[in-house]
């Protein structure tokens, strides 16, 4: 799973990649399945996932959504479980 970060959060970076995660920064111009941030800033997450292609380009290489992921107040263990689950609700 490769996930994007916000910037600042290098404690978490590095755990997650101890635990075979792909791991790189909101900005990077790389594609996510999941972006892990802790302040709120949609432009940063513009950048996910929107990284231009040829108008030629077959579905394979369009973009598409990533799973947002407040991490405020969440251990490392709690991330992990909703990274697997693929589902979070900030709500509940």
């Amino acid at each position: 799973m490769r996930i994007a970060i916000q910037k600042g959060l290098e404690e978490l970076k590095n755990e997650l990649e101890q635990r075979g995660y792909d791991i790189f920064y909101i900005g990077e111009n790389k594609m996510a399945d999941a972006v892990l941030y802790k302040e709120a800033d949609p432009y940063l997450y513009y950048e996910v996932n929107n990284i231009p292609s040829p108008a030629s380009a077959s579905m394979e290489d369009a973009a598409f959504g990533a799973l947002l992921i407040n991490i405020t107040n969440k251990s490392t263990d709690e991330i992990v479980n909703i990274l697997k689950r693929r589902t979070y609700s900030p709500l509940f």
